[in-house]
């Protein structure tokens, strides 16, 4: 797991270069305290398919009311 400032250094690194320089950011997971950055997948030209990204959240800190939980299909979309 890398910092977020690690994050942020290699985005200064590769800020006005192509899109192939944002592979560098991918499949890797940031650590924001608060929550985690996860980049599977940069597209590689602006015709690709869209970059994917993902945060994961501790419920402790989300704070999502427990109705959402309610039935499996609300627990995998939360």
């Amino acid at each position: 797991m890398l910092s977020k400032d690690k994050l942020y250094e290699i985005l200064e690194e590769i800020d006005g270069k192509g899109y192939k320089a944002y592979k560098g950011i991918e499949n890797q997971i940031y650590d924001f305290n608060y929550f985690q950055l996860t980049i599977p997948h940069v597209q590689g030209d602006p015709f690709a398919t869209p970059s994917k990204v993902f945060i994961n959240i501790k419920q402790e800190e989300a704070k999502f009311p427990v109705w959402l939980f309610g039935k499996k299909i609300r627990i995998h979309a939360t």
